[in-house]
């Protein structure tokens, strides 16, 4: 947990400048080379995100309501298996969602517009999740969640760094995407089971 500290404490302040900056700076350069077409496009998928998102998140409520009996049963490895599963799908949807976004967006690229239009798709991607994590961290239940945005947030800046660099396919970046999610749900669960167990020592 310690280790994880230390990696978010160190992106934090490239991430906060990019999340803070990258939508303005990439909006006005596209706007100065008239691609008013991607613009729309990302304001239209920005408006419509909470209504994808939230509809894409429900089937992992199947696996929300067995992992909390197990939870209030003490049926651990029940709990850690659902839980898992459920934590899963989120990633799943995540990951399909941002590379939705960039496969959409980065189709339109030219040659002098592939930077503007990576710097904007991050903030359309990321963005919503962002905000979904947010709500959640106000309800007090969302240090998890938080922790999913983060990798987002890296495997997006990874990924458009590959597509930027390279000639990689959509599929290489989406098991690209996909790996760093499953670190961060690894992260999770790592933080999850220590917090378990110090919960059991001092009872």
């Amino acid at each position: 947990m310690e280790g994880f500290a230390k990696f978010a404490a160190a992106i934090a302040v490239p991430l906060g400048l990019l999340n803070m900056l990258g939508g303005l700076i990439a909006g006005i350069w596209l706007a100065i080379l008239g691609n008013w077409s991607v613009i729309g496009y990302g304001l239209l998928a920005l408006f419509i995100s909470s209504f994808i998102l939230g509809l894409a998140m429900l089937p992992g409520l199947l696996f929300a309501a067995p992992a909390l009996a197990l939870h209030q049963t003490r049926h651990k490895i029940g709990f850690y298996f659902f839980s898992f599963l459920g934590a899963s799908y989120t990633m799943a949807v995540l990951t399909a969602w941002c590379m939705a976004v960039l496969f959409l967006l980065v189709r339109q690229a030219e040659s002098n517009s592939i930077i503007p239009i990576l710097l904007w798709s991050y903030g359309i991607a990321t963005g919503p999740i962002a905000w979904m994590a947010r709500k959640e961290m106000q309800s007090g239940s969302g240090e998890y969640s938080m922790i999913s945005t983060l990798f987002s947030q890296v495997a997006y800046v990874l990924v458009a760094a590959v597509v930027l660099l390279t000639n990689a396919s959509i599929i290489d970046v989406t098991i690209l995407f996909g790996t760093i999610m499953l670190v961060g749900l690894l992260v999770q669960f790592r933080i999850a089971s220590q917090l378990d167990a110090a919960v059991d020592v001092m009872e």
